[in-house]
C-alpha cells in the first residue's frame, strides 16, 4: 500500500511545468500589451488627423498658390508707404525749418569764429610785445591769466554753441514728426489702412510696389495745410 502510493505521488504531473527562472513576469507581458494598443489607438487616431491638417494647409495645385499670390498683390493686408526722403526734402515746413536751422548756424559759427580770431590777434600781439620786451613781467603773468580765461570761455562757449543747435534739430525734428503722423492718421480714417510705412534708401524696406506709394497725395495734403496756417 505504501509503495503503491510512492508510485501515485510519483506520477502526478507538475502544475507548472516552466521553470521559474525561465518564466516572463506577468507585470512585463501586461505593459507589452498596454504599448501595443497605445501604439494601435495613435495609428488609427493621430496619424490620419494629422495628415489632414497637412493636407489642409498646404497648397495643392499652381491654380491655389497663383491665387494666394495674386490676394497679396492686391493688398490683402492693407499696407502703403510713403518715401521718407522726399517729404524732408519737399514738405515745405520740413523745407522752412533747415533753413531757418542752418541760417541759425551759420550765425553762430560766425560769432565764435570772430572771437576766435580776436583771441588770436591779441595772443599774438602779446607774443611780439614780450619779445620786444615792452611789458613787464609782472604785466605778463596777469596778461598770461587773462589769455587763458578767455580761452576757456571761448571753449565753453563752443560747447554751449553745440547743444543750442542739438536742442534745436531735436525741438525741429519733434514737431515734423507731429505734424506728418497728425496727418496720416486723418489720412487713414479715410483710407483704412493696417500700416503705413517709410520707405527710405538703405532702411528697412528692401522692396514696395508702386502701386503701394501714397507719398504724393501725402506731401500735397501736408503742403495744402502748411499754405493754409502761414
Amino acid at each position: 500500500m505504501s509503495t503503491e502510493n510512492q508510485n501515485q505521488e510519483t506520477v502526478q504531473p507538475n502544475p507548472d511545468p516552466i521553470p521559474k527562472s525561465s518564466r516572463i513576469p506577468n507585470v512585463t507581458i501586461i505593459n507589452v500589451v498596454l504599448l501595443i494598443g497605445l501604439l494601435v489607438l495613435y495609428a488609427l487616431n493621430f496619424l490620419p488627423a494629422k495628415q489632414d491638417a497637412e493636407a489642409a494647409t498646404s497648397p495643392e495645385t499652381e491654380e491655389e498658390i497663383s491665387a494666394m499670390a495674386d490676394v497679396i498683390a492686391e493688398g490683402a493686408f492693407h499696407i502703403a508707404f510713403v518715401h521718407s526722403d522726399t517729404l524732408m526734402n519737399q514738405y515745405k515746413l520740413a523745407v522752412s525749418m533747415r533753413s531757418e536751422f542752418e541760417a541759425e548756424q551759420r550765425r553762430l559759427e560766425s560769432d565764435l569764429q570772430s572771437r576766435q580770431q580776436s583771441f588770436q590777434e591779441e595772443v599774438e600781439s602779446f607774443q611780439r610785445q614780450a619779445q620786444l620786451g615792452l611789458i613787464t613781467r609782472d604785466d605778463a603773468q596777469a596778461k598770461e591769466q587773462e589769455l587763458m580765461l578767455q580761452q576757456q570761455e571761448l571753449i565753453e562757449l563752443n560747447d554751449t554753441y553745440a547743444n543750442r543747435l542739438m536742442a534745436k534739430e531735436m525741438e525741429m525734428n519733434v514737431e515734423l514728426y507731429q505734424k506728418i503722423t497728425d496727418l496720416l492718421e486723418r489720412f487713414n480714417q479715410e483710407m483704412g489702412y493696417d500700416y503705413i510705412l517709410g520707405f527710405s534708401p538703405g532702411g528697412g524696406i528692401l522692396y514696395a510696389r508702386e502701386k503701394h506709394d501714397v507719398t504724393r497725395e501725402v506731401l500735397n495734403r501736408l503742403n495744402n495745410e502748411y499754405d493754409t496756417t502761414n
